[in-house]
């Protein structure tokens, strides 16, 4: 890390030690700290609650009762896998290094995929430190139900109690073993843990994000959500609950893609990844050339990766293609090959996507705190990146957070 940013990252430990002795009397120990669960439910858009009140009653009580934020802007891709790991790291994907679902690393020469458990299981790839790492190395346990992250040894570290993905595995049978976590006994119980939820994510992409499909499936996950509400209130197993969503959702159709192919020789250029947003790596000395060829690109903007918008923290990582094309909302770039796959799915092209610029309103996603540690009825009504929730969920725990992009802003607005 540069000088500046060990002096920022000082700044921050002494404004979180700051908030922490502010609110110490939520606990006189930390064994009488509740427990932390953080839950995600992909891809729920920052306004479905308001949008579809009788869908999400659960999700409403919980925002009233606790704090919540009026939108929680994802970092840049606004996709699942650099999004997860921001929230839990308070970095930006160029700092812990997973910068899209899929990308090419040119000194590991080789490729990650976010669907390749082989792959995703691999230290070499997660840098910076999860919330479940801090809390391991300062004395406390941690599990993990289907996290990114969490199916690598990060540091050297696991979580105590962890899954491999499967989507195959039931909710029932999810929440059977996160209630068993948080019911060992005091040596053994989580201090921190994490949940996530599925199914708005894949069909809002199958069905639009304004389709019955995806109202149906918003009551389909409030009633989760109060099935963990109540399962935990009926074993007396007092919890600070934090739910996000990674990152919101756009109606996509296939009248809306721009083939790559038909601007570039894609034979030319290594394609580190496509869609909403597209990483080229041109051949040697090419980079003048791929530009001028995409001069004409329509419904997309073109950059260098020096030149991205500051907004979006793109900064010097050797995972960052040289050269960067971010579609308008709800467009495509595609090349014709991903464009085949994207049409051979069970539903067909995709009805919904996500990726885009993170200032865009589609793409907000979720924030609720609930639970003793956090204020009732707070409300944060400008908008705020995920960014500054590692350093809240290190202050719910009593735990010195690692050096990370965020500031102490969730600390002073949701603790008590």
């Amino acid at each position: 890390m540069a000088k500046t940013g060990k002096l920022r990252a000082l700044f921050q430990l002494a404004c979180l030690g700051l908030a922490l002795a502010n609110h110490s009397a939520l606990a006189t120990s930390v064994e009488e700290t509740p427990p932390l669960l953080l839950i995600s439910i992909d891809g729920f858009r920052w306004d479905y609650c308001e949008l579809h009140p009788a869908e999400t009653p659960r999700l409403r009580q919980l925002k009233q009762e606790g704090a919540s934020a009026r939108g929680l802007i994802p970092v840049f891709p606004s996709n699942t896998f650099a999004n997860h790991y921001s929230i839990v790291t308070g970095l930006y994907p160029s700092h812990h290094g997973i910068i899209n679902n899929y990308f090419y690393d040119p000194v590991l020469q080789a490729a990650f995929h976010y669907n390749q458990p082989e792959l995703v299981q691999q230290s070499r790839w997660w840098g910076g430190e999860p919330v479940w790492v801090t809390a391991i190395k300062q004395g406390r346990k941690s599990a993990c139900s289907f996290w990114v992250g969490s199916e690598a040894e990060i540091q050297g570290i696991r979580p105590a109690y962890w899954k491999v993905f499967d989507y195959k595995i039931p909710f029932a049978q999810r929440l059977d073993e996160l209630a068993g976590w948080l019911s060992l006994p005091l040596d053994q119980r989580p201090a921190f843990a994490s949940f996530y939820l599925e199914e708005t994510n894949s069909v809002a992409h199958a069905f639009g994000p304004d389709s019955p499909e995806l109202i149906a499936t918003l009551k389909l996950i409030d009633d989760r959500i109060g099935a963990i509400v109540d399962r935990l209130r009926r074993e007396n197993r007092p919890v600070n609950l934090v739910i996000v969503s990674d990152h919101g959702m756009t109606s996509s159709s296939p009248d809306r893609v721009v083939v790559l192919d038909d601007y570039l020789d894609v034979k030319t250029v290594q394609v580190d990844f496509d869609g909403p947003v597209t990483g080229l790596r041109p051949s040697a000395g090419q980079d003048d050339t791929v530009l001028k060829a995409l001069a004409r690109l329509p419904h997309a903007k073109v950059y260098r990766v020096e030149d991205l918008p500051r907004h979006l923290h793109v900064t010097a990582n050797v995972r960052n293609p040289p050269i960067w094309i971010i579609a308008d909302e709800g467009w495509h770039v595609d090349r014709r090959s991903t464009l085949a796959s994207l049409h051979a799915r069970k539903h067909g092209f995709i009805h919904g996507e996500h990726g885009y610029d993170p200032s865009l309103a589609s793409m907000r996603g979720l924030l609720i705190a609930h639970g003793p540690a956090f204020k009732r009825g707070a409300v944060i009504e400008t908008l705020v990146e995920n960014v500054h929730l590692y350093n809240l969920m290190c202050a719910a725990l009593h735990l010195a957070p690692a050096p990370n992009d965020g500031d102490d802003r969730l600390v002073r607005a949701f603790l008590r």
